[in-house]
């Protein structure tokens, strides 16, 4: 599972949370706005809790959905004061975490201004919520929830961009590595009926590696590591490490590429 699909499940839970926290405060007989919202904002994360692998795919390939999320957000602020007082406050917040999550601080910073657009039109779609913060004097407040949205996106929308890089940098460097395995299977093809990736393990068992640190190396399991190794000692006529060294050493050619692979 890659981590924007991990990081995506994430924010729905939390979501769903902030939800929660609707449901407790009707249930303490506060005002939470149309119970018809609720329910409207309560099927749709279900819909994407429930399609949430593929919307992964499907957001980076149409930006617009975002945008359509955040003014869900927006439309869900008006309905219920229009300010930070409305009960959907914080579900307003993942919103601007997916974008950051998808299109990093860019497309964080730029759903944020977006975001703030829709939040100054519900102040002004809402006279008396104007009027509550001229009288108790939350100026300072409402220029901090500003902010808030504009550093929440740049805060995780850095993170997020980092992660990107180090999942596109294993890529690389796992097809890289393929690359050369190809090339070393090419160079022995005749001398064994290795695959690409046997050929790859076998290099660094003859490092002396053991089965945990070559699949940490190549990030698959351990036991996906055993059973190459099965195999291999099964192709060569081997039974043990010591003996997959020997074979390995004895094999100049083998050596020479084997160099390419790091």
């Amino acid at each position: 599972m890659s981590s924007t699909k991990a990081n995506l499940l994430h924010l729905l839970i939390i979501r769903w949370v902030t939800l929660f926290q609707v449901a407790l405060l009707y249930m303490l007989g506060m005002s939470t706005g149309p119970p018809l919202l609720f329910f409207a904002l309560l099927v749709y994360c279900l819909l994407l809790t429930l399609l949430w692998r593929r919307a992964t795919g499907v957001i980076k390939r149409y930006p617009l959905l975002v945008a359509i999320d955040l003014t869900i957000s927006g439309i869900s602020i008006w309905l219920t004061g229009g300010t930070w007082q409305s009960p959907y406050f914080l579900y307003i917040f993942t919103s601007l975490l997916i974008a950051a999550l998808f299109f990093h601080v860019r497309g964080g910073v730029a759903a944020a201004g977006y975001f703030s657009v829709l939040y100054t039109v519900g102040l002004v779609i809402n006279d008396n919520a104007i009027a509550r913060i001229a009288a108790h004097n939350d100026l300072d407040t409402l220029i901090s929830n500003y902010f808030a949205f504009f550093l929440v996106a740049i805060f995780f929308g850095y993170p997020a961009y980092i992660i990107s890089q180090v999942e596109k940098t294993r890529k690389d460097s796992a097809q890289a590595r393929l690359h050369e395995a190809k090339k070393l299977l090419a160079a022995t093809r005749g001398s064994s009926s290795l695959s690409c990736r046997e050929l790859e393990i076998l290099s660094l068992v003859s490092k002396g590696k053991t089965s945990q640190q070559i699949a940490e190396e190549l990030h698959l399991s351990e036991r996906t590591i055993r059973n190459h190794l099965y195999r291999i000692y099964r192709k060569l006529g081997i039974s043990s490490r010591i003996e997959a060294i020997l074979y390995f050493s004895s094999k100049p050619y083998l050596e020479d590429n084997e160099k390419q692979l790091n």
